[in-house]
């Protein structure tokens, strides 16, 4: 003899609407945690931004993008990012003839970065740069010590 439990209409209505609500709890839920994880990746500083076309950078020089908070510095055929943030207390520096200038408390860099007189104590840090389908990409978060200078002879061409 078997023991087999039917189930009659009420008790199959019941348990497709609960495993119904929680399936569709569960699913709400999923989409609230992906949406959450995907906007603290839109908000966060530590990714590669698009900076500008490389057909229209100038030839030799200091291009800023204060926007952006960085500088494209340019020898040649050899291109790197320097911040534009003052390492004394995190002011927007200007771009100027000789190199750099805080005006909040008067910093002055050369055209390098380098402190030329404080009260800033510490050079301008670099950004990793790359060239991408004819775009040049700054890495926000990584600041560097030294540039990354990136050869652009043979990106210009694919251009």
């Amino acid at each position: 003899m078997t023991d087999r439990k039917t189930m009659d209409r009420r008790q199959w209505l019941g348990r497709t609407f609960l495993y119904g609500t929680v399936g569709t709890t569960f699913a709400a839920l999923g989409v609230f945690l992906l949406d959450v994880w995907l906007s603290a990746g839109r908000f966060s500083a530590a990714h590669w931004t698009d900076l500008a076309p490389l057909d229209l950078l100038p030839a030799d020089g200091a291009v800023p993008f204060p926007e952006k908070k960085v500088a494209l510095i340019r020898r040649g055929e050899r291109l790197a990012a320097l911040s534009l943030e003052c390492t004394h207390l995190g002011c927007l520096v200007n771009a100027v003839d000789q190199g750099f200038f805080c005006p909040c408390h008067g910093s002055q860099f050369g055209p390098l970065g380098e402190v030329w007189s404080g009260p800033a104590n510490r050079p301008l840090p670099w950004h990793a740069v790359r060239a991408r389908e004819g775009r040049l990409w700054i890495h926000t978060a990584d600041k560097r010590s030294t540039p990354d200078w990136l050869d652009i002879s043979g990106e210009q061409e694919k251009v």
